[in-house]
């Protein structure tokens, strides 16, 4: 792992909605830091497929309205 990662923290953004979302987003699941790896939109809501620090695939389905807790790294 490189010193820049190493010297940065995790910190709380915002909360963005499923359509604000974008592949390669940090967000917060069920306490669970998790990577978006794929948003596929349905009639009812959000299907994400994200991965776990292990890039172990974790699906989860999040509904129109649903505030979810987006992450990032700063210095």
């Amino acid at each position: 792992m490189s010193d820049t990662i190493i010297d940065m923290d995790l910190v709380f953004a915002d909360y963005l909605l499923p359509n604000q979302l974008a592949e390669g987003d940090l967000v917060k699941i069920d306490n669970q830091y998790l990577t978006i790896k794929t948003i596929i939109e349905s009639n009812n809501g959000f299907h994400l497929v994200l991965l776990d620090d292990f890039d172990d695939e974790v699906e989860a389905f999040v509904l129109d309205n649903d505030k979810i807790e987006w992450y990032v790294f700063v210095e």
